[in-house]
């Protein structure tokens, strides 16, 4: 446990002399537990690491990390970018860490991730890694269940965004969103075993996606698109199959609709 106390101290030192040359950067950690590792790197002005905003305005709301053998990796190198973290629970079946990596290059980003904040629900052994380049990113993840896999990438412009929710048990989700900006994914996942492998090159392309029920091996997504002004809609339910989708396309300013209820 005192080694765990001499990171925090070293971060909350970090955060000290960073507001000596930009008086906006801060950084807040509050943890609890055993065997955390936690790696802050901010390069920039207007940088800001704390925890799920309560009452009020102040970026002094802890950083909280409860938990075991938790590990939180944080890097923002522009100015204006805002993290919000908040993780309460402790490490249970299946991976070895909740884990939470978290890079954005750019101006003015915004991440919020909140696994289980509350404390009123089930998160745990849950991965996160969320990896974000270029001018007014934003990220939103909501996960609730155990041995979920989350890895996304957006890159090559401004304004991507990634709100994801989760509340399922070992799903799989995979994003890659590069060759320019204006990219969005809406991920809504509640059916257990559910997989999300999206590739997109290309600008201003939204993906939606929702998944519900399953069956032995949980429904699939599988998108590959190489094009700009794509918008794609794939809603998976029901429990007595599993659905299975995959499309590729290269061109730009198509619709694809997608309903599939395995009832």
């Amino acid at each position: 446990m005192t080694t765990i106390i001499k990171k925090i101290l070293t971060l909350l030192l970090i955060g000290v002399a960073s507001a000596a040359i930009a008086a906006d950067n801060s950084i807040y950690i509050d943890q609890s537990g055993d065997n955390a590792t936690v790696n802050v790197t901010q390069d920039g002005a207007g940088n800001v690491v704390r925890g799920i905003q309560g009452i009020g305005a102040s970026n002094t709301t802890p950083s909280t990390i409860y938990g075991d053998n938790n590990q939180v990796t944080i890097n923002q190198i522009g100015s204006g970018n805002t993290l919000s973290l908040g993780i309460k629970t402790t490490t249970g079946n299946g991976m070895t860490n909740p884990t939470v990596i978290y890079s954005v290059t750019g101006n003015n980003a915004t991440a919020v991730i909140n696994s289980n904040n509350a404390g009123t629900g089930v998160s745990e052994s849950n991965y996160i890694s969320i990896n974000q380049t270029g001018n007014t990113a934003t990220a939103n993840i909501n996960m609730l269940g155990s041995g979920n896999s989350l890895t996304a990438v957006t890159a090559g412009g401004a304004n991507n965004s990634l709100i994801a929710t989760v509340n399922a048990n070992s799903t799989l989700t995979t994003i890659s969103q590069t060759g320019g900006g204006g990219n969005s994914t809406t991920l809504n996942l509640t059916g257990d075993k559910g997989t999300v492998d999206i590739t997109t090159v290309g600008a201003s392309n939204v993906t939606g996606i929702t998944q519900s029920g399953g069956a032995t091996n949980g429904h699939s997504v599988k998108l590959d698109y190489t094009g700009s002004g794509n918008t794609s809609s794939i809603t998976q339910s029901g429990t007595s199959a599993d659905s299975i989708v995959n499309i590729k396309s290269v061109g730009s300013s198509n619709t694809f609709t997608v309903n599939s209820n395995t009832r």
